[in-house]
């Protein structure tokens, strides 16, 4: 990836330099996915903000290629609160990639993607929504190694809510929107 990087500040115009960092985070992210889906989770737990994610996550929409025109609108505020920092970022990557990938294979022009933060009396709520393609079969969505989208291998939501399950908090399918709430204890 550092490699890719200096090749591109000397090649600024080469789109094949950015196809390959996508397809390099695409690996790297199936690589960990695996390694933690077959170790088991072991969660190391620290306060951080909310909005400490928000960062995190506009880097990775520079990783990820897509062709549509997709507006990302985030709420994460300076809430604090306790999990584990890498593993919730990687639950919101999964969210935020099974999004961009709904909105390539669905005929919309423009796509919109929407995390927010919510409060409850007893959990802080993480809201992920699209507007892309609609899920084709709820029943299998956290399935591990089954998948109805083309670049999928079936392991980001199932590993999603194992890491979840693991916070003691709960993932539901949303009703109001298209997409995912995932709750974390207070």
């Amino acid at each position: 990836s550092i490699l890719l990087s200096l090749l591109k500040s000397t090649c600024p115009e080469n789109e094949i330099i950015d196809e390959m960092k996508s397809a390099l985070f695409r690996i790297e992210r199936i690589i960990k996915s695996t390694l933690l889906f077959s170790k088991g989770l072991q969660l190391k737990l620290k306060e951080f903000r909310v909005s400490e994610l928000e960062k995190e996550l506009k880097e990775s929409i520079k990783y990820y290629s897509h062709s549509k025109e997709t507006e990302f609108l985030f709420f994460l505020p300076d809430i604090k609160i306790k999990a584990d920092f890498d593993l919730l970022l990687l639950v919101l990557q999964n969210m935020l990639i099974n999004a961009i990938d709904a909105i390539e294979e669905d005929d919309i022009e423009e796509g919109i993607i929407e995390i927010l933060y919510e409060n409850s009396e007893n959990y802080h709520i993480l809201n992920i929504y699209d507007n892309g393609k609609d899920f084709e079969n709820k029943e299998i969505l956290f399935e591990p190694f089954k998948s109805t989208k083309t670049k999928g291998n079936g392991l980001g939501l199932a590993l999603s809510l194992e890491i979840i399950n693991a916070h003691n908090g709960k993932i539901e399918i949303a009703t109001k929107k298209k997409g995912f709430k995932i709750y974390l204890p207070k």
